[in-house]
């Protein structure tokens, strides 16, 4: 018979119950209350004191005018104004500092509050007027970093602080009038717009005085750069053009404008044809450009014109007689200004790169201080903006023995444009209707074809499009053509006041382009010190 299994007694919660034992005699009641006293005393120091002793100091609360100073503490960066700091206990130096204006020290002897600091922190505040001292170099550096950086359009209201220094105001509006080549959107208008406020008030209320000073400017910078309104389409918003493109305001500039440039519209016409003469210097042929007034821009449809307004926009511009290469420079003549300047040979390529004047890319394809064989006639690439600048001083000193008075530079986007079309108007290539045997890109095409491929144009240059991108001299300007005039002299003027960029405007295209895509209105930027196997440069020859 199996064997029963005994019932498990049942039981209930009331039922349960447990019974402390006295520790070396201590009662329960009496030790668990010396326990939770300790508990309590502990949590109380770990709340109240612990964070005053371990992390003792205090919070500092800075601000700055202007803001965003540099804050160090005992040499140590410790934040950008305006911004709270901690000083640990002790004597303690705060250095604040920012570009161009006067550094400022606080010394502070902390002693720091060691009771409650987590719950109600040790805290001051301090605040420091920083002097102005160098209004160009803020200027400047504040302009260039725009120029790289347009996506962050508060540094201009920024640095328009500085106007509330004395003998600012005239600086600042250089920097002003120099930001409006590279506003593209409103919210970079916004900015200029505190920023000019800034400025007339001498970072201060616009009052009636300095609004009507403002008002002043704008006009003298309208009655100089006429095709402004130009700009204030293409800086506002697309919805804002619909609304803003009807008024009499823009409607009167339309009108205004077709009727200037007609008279400098007539497509197809040669009225500037070459004088025929030609230089050589350094081996290399010149040929006489001579002066007009140029439709500067894309001109190629009259009907067009003043009615779809983009950063192409024509305009006149005077351009006084010069001389320009035939072709691009070539390796050949590249390499005889190396072996007499060896600094710019590509075995101190490190050297250059150190000093911002070229990239790693500089003559990359040379071998020994030499072309590659055979190269000695293709156009020199892979050659930066000052590169091409050093060769041209070189240059200068042959020009002198063959024309007197003249010197050798980079052309001018003007000069450039003006000789590639080769004395003819309202057309896209340097020929006319057609390219005109242009290298551009086909299948095979690796590389640039020897200078000099293309049909000569009227004025007798060669690859004006096409084969090599082409250095020009100006700082490169996206507003440039809607900051002009109708006035060719003052668009002249215009154009060689362009505040300084750390791009450089290059023209003319290359092998690695598709055909139609680049005309002779066609504008580009690159990076002074940059050099690519797509972009040469030719040389101008100018009185000086």
């Amino acid at each position: 018979m199996p064997k029963q299994e005994k019932p498990v007694p049942q039981t209930t919660s009331e039922e349960v119950s447990v019974r402390l034992k006295p520790i070396l005699g201590v009662r329960p009641g009496l030790y668990l209350s010396v326990l939770y006293g300790i508990v309590l005393l502990l949590a109380v120091y770990l709340l109240l004191f612990f964070p005053g002793i371990s992390h003792r100091g205090a919070y500092l609360s800075l601000r700055t005018f202007p803001d965003h100073a540099a804050v160090k503490v005992d040499g140590v960066y410790a934040g950008s104004t305006p911004c709270t700091i901690f000083l640990p206990h002790g004597e303690r130096t705060v250095e604040i500092s920012r570009p161009f204006y006067a550094p400022a020290t606080i010394t502070r002897s902390v002693r720091g509050r060691v009771f409650a600091t987590l719950i109600v922190p040790d805290r001051s505040r301090a605040s420091e007027v920083l002097p102005l001292s160098d209004i160009d170099g803020l200027a400047k550096s504040a302009l260039a970093d725009f120029q790289k950086n347009p996506q962050i359009p508060q540094i201009l209201s920024d640095a328009a602080w500085a106007a509330a220094a004395a003998d600012t105001q005239e600086k600042l509006y250089d920097l002003i009038a120099g930001s409006l080549f590279s506003i593209t959107d409103e919210s970079q208008l916004r900015e200029l717009l505190l920023a000019a406020a800034r400025v007339s008030s001498h970072a201060g209320f616009l009052t009636p005085s300095s609004f009507v000073n403002l008002l002043q400017r704008s006009v003298v910078l309208s009655q100089n750069s006429d095709n402004s309104p130009a700009w204030v389409l293409l800086a506002i918003s697309r919805s804002r053009q619909d609304k803003l493109a009807p008024s009499p305001w823009i409607q009167q500039y339309v009108a205004g404008y077709r009727n200037a440039i007609s008279r400098y519209y007539q497509p197809g016409s040669a009225l500037s044809p070459g004088a025929g003469g030609s230089v050589v210097v350094a081996g290399m042929p010149f040929r006489a450009i001579p002066a007009g007034d140029l439709m500067m821009g894309k001109d190629d449809n009259l009907d067009s014109l003043g009615k779809s307004i983009d950063r192409l926009l024509a305009h006149p511009v005077r351009v006084e007689a010069f001389y320009l290469g035939t072709t691009e420079v070539t390796n050949g003549a590249f390499q005889s200004f190396i072996a007499e300047n060896p600094d710019w040979s590509p075995a101190n390529r490190a050297a250059l790169v150190q000093k911002g004047l070229v990239t790693d890319a500089y003559l990359s394809d040379w071998k020994s201080g030499a072309p590659p064989a055979g190269a000695s006639d293709l156009p020199v690439t892979s050659v930066s903006w000052h590169a091409a600048s050093a060769y041209t001083h070189w240059l200068s000193r042959r020009a002198q023995s063959v024309l007197a008075g003249f010197t050798a530079r980079l052309p001018s986007e003007a000069e450039w444009e003006w000789a590639a079309r080769g004395g003819i108007r309202g057309m896209p290539y340097p020929l006319g209707g057609k390219p005109g045997g242009a290298v551009f890109f086909s299948p095979g095409i690796s590389g640039p074809s020897p200078a000099g491929t293309s049909e000569p144009n009227g004025y007798g240059l060669r690859d004006m499009l096409g084969n090599v991108w082409e250095w020009c001299a100006d700082p490169f300007s996206l507003n440039a053509s809607l900051l002009s005039s109708r006035d060719p002299r003052l668009s002249a003027a215009l154009e060689k006041s362009l505040p300084d960029a750390p791009d450089r405007s290059v023209r003319g295209g290359s092998w690695a382009d598709q055909p139609g895509t680049d005309k002779v209105y066609t504008r580009g930027a690159q990076p002074a010190e940059w050099c690519t196997p797509y972009l040469g440069f030719r040389v101008a020859l100018a009185r000086q």
